[in-house]
This record gives C-alpha cells, sequence and structure tokens, in this order.
C-alpha cells in the first residue's frame, strides 16, 4: 500500500507542478496582449488571450487536491491498521 500512496502524492506534486506551469503561461500571454481601448463594459466579458491557460491551471489544482486527498485518506486509513 505505501507504493500506491507514494505514487498518488507524487501524481498529486507533478499535478501542481503542471498547474503552476499552465497558470504562469497563461499570465505571460495576458501580458503580452496590447491593451485595447474600447467600451469598458466590453471589456469586462471579453476574453483575454491567456484564459483557456489559466483555466487548465485551475483545473489541474483541482484534480491535484483531489488526489492528494485519496492518497492523505489512504495514509490515514493505512496509519489506524
Amino acid at each position: 500500500m505505501r507504493g500506491t500512496i507514494g505514487k498518488l502524492f507524487a501524481a498529486a506534486a507533478l499535478l501542481v507542478a503542471f498547474s503552476v506551469t499552465c497558470l504562469y503561461v497563461g499570465q505571460q500571454h495576458a501580458a503580452a496582449q496590447a491593451p485595447q481601448a474600447e467600451n469598458p463594459l466590453a471589456q469586462a466579458f471579453a476574453s483575454d488571450a491567456g484564459d483557456g491557460w489559466v483555466l487548465a491551471g485551475g483545473f489541474l489544482m483541482v484534480v491535484a487536491l483531489a488526489v492528494a486527498g485519496a492518497g492523505g485518506m489512504l495514509w490515514a486509513q493505512e496509519r489506524k491498521q
């Protein structure tokens, strides 16, 4: 069971690394885009260049938390026995 727990925590760490990378790339794409001088209301609902990367990064973070939670539950269950 220890191998499974270690693999879950390693997968969670890898997913967090991918998530941070996606969030960084999305932020860089958004910063590289030239600001548009449009109606402020239209800008509020427009999508930025890096929105897809940021969305993917957030999704990966949620998955990483779920995997880490599963590993934590297995670790706690093994510790009781």
